[in-house]
């Protein structure tokens, strides 16, 4: 009798042959540097046999597949999930605040399709709507995920998939965008957006901590200001962002948000204000047309800002953040100004990058809000573009 290999026929030894080289081949492929941006699997949290992560908040999620209707109801995840995705497509429900991006903000304007979806889902405070959610039928719903359990409960228990987000320092930003991207099937995109937020908030970063201390500006973000003044204390974004860029926050030891009197804003007597883009109508001229704020530093300076609004507002962390750092870095440090560069030319692209948008001049500064801030102090000089029309001086401005 012959050997095993002598009683097989030529054809099938050859077939063994190639199944065998083949079989060497794929076992070799990682170890012979396979790129960890050729398949969704190579992003940490997914998996071959459908997606698996490990959220913000210490929850395992895993899907069979890529989620294809997604209801987002913390408000800076909707403008995310377009940006990565390039369309709305995905989005059947967003944070009736989110939508407001849409119609205040360039949003609206990159995306008109996302003008039709449904703000049901949630209430005040994040409550979920369990009537609109079992309407959408999703795969996913986003929602922060450190707030308390009354508003992941309710979408648990209609069966639903929950991804928790947790809120603080704006650096959770640029894994905000990872999760959405590995959850929707786009986690090179989101790899691509997330190294460019880590890489120039952490360039603006080095260049603020040069910064000598003695030049550090007081300065104070107002998330409310009309109804009442609300000034941001720790754990919060915008609190990171004032003391990364070089500023000094003198509400830092207090809760996140924090009523205050005018008695207290005046002891604290900031070089610079900050105002949010949560009250309509709200701009620097609320302070300077009040003669209860006519001694405080930033008035008599004129050194209260209104934060910038394009695809998102920029005074809470989101896709933009890159922006709002430098538009932040240079408003506190304008003799450092020219150290980050040209803060135009950086939006055109990073609008191009984010959203494949070509923005205007004109939009630029309507997302620099340059029309309500211009009374203040350097700021055409600081975000005119390259080669500016002959601007007014401050008195012209207020004749």
């Amino acid at each position: 009798m012959g050997t095993f290999k002598e009683r097989l026929p030529y054809g099938l030894l050859g077939l063994l042959a190639i199944i065998a080289l083949v079989t060497l081949l794929w076992l070799l492929v990682p170890v012979a540097g396979r790129s960890k941006t050729d398949s969704p699997s190579s992003f940490p949290g997914t998996r071959e046999s459908g997606i698996t992560l490990i959220d913000q908040n210490g929850a395992t999620l895993h899907l069979n597949e890529a989620a294809r209707r997604v209801i987002v109801i913390p408000i800076p995840m909707a403008s995310m999930m377009m940006a990565i995705d390039g369309s709305a497509e995905k989005i059947y429900g967003m944070n009736a605040a989110a939508k407001t991006d849409l119609t205040d903000g360039l949003l609206g304007r990159m995306f008109p399709d996302a003008m039709n979806i449904s703000t049901e889902v949630a209430g005040e405070n994040f409550i979920p709507n369990s009537e609109a959610l079992a309407r959408e039928h999703p795969d996913l719903v986003m929602q922060w995920g450190d707030r308390s359990d009354a508003i992941i409960q309710p979408i648990k228990a209609l069966g639903m998939p929950v991804l928790g987000f947790r809120y603080g320092d704006s650096l959770l930003a640029a894994e905000w965008l990872e999760m959405i991207g590995s959850v929707i099937g786009k986690p090179t995109r989101a790899h691509e957006l997330s190294s460019w937020f880590r890489t120039r908030v952490r360039e603006i970063t080095d260049i603020a901590a040069t910064i000598p201390d003695a030049e550090k500006p007081r300065v104070v973000y107002l998330i409310r200001a009309k109804a009442a003044l609300m000034a941001v204390g720790k754990s919060t974004s915008m609190d990171s962002d004032i003391r990364r860029v070089g500023g000094i926050n003198p509400a830092t030891a207090l809760p996140p948000s924090s009523t205050v009197d005018i008695e207290q804003l005046l002891r604290w007597n900031p070089d610079i204000v900050l105002l949010n883009n949560f009250e309509p109508g709200l701009s620097p001229d609320f302070f300077y047309n009040d003669p209860r704020f006519a001694e405080m530093n930033a008035v008599k300076s004129r050194r209260v800002y209104l934060y910038p609004r394009g695809g998102f507002r920029w005074d809470p962390p989101s896709q933009e953040t890159p922006l709002a750092t430098e538009w932040l870095f240079k408003v506190l440090h304008p003799k450092h100004a020219d150290k980050t560069g040209d803060l135009r030319s950086h939006i055109k692209a990073a609008y191009q990058f984010l959203y494949r948008y070509s923005v205007s001049e004109s939009e630029i500064d309507e997302i620099l809000q340059t029309e309500k801030n211009i009374k203040s102090a350097l700021y055409a000089e600081l975000f005119a573009p390259l080669s500016p029309q002959p601007s007014l001086t401050l008195n012209e401005r207020d004749e």
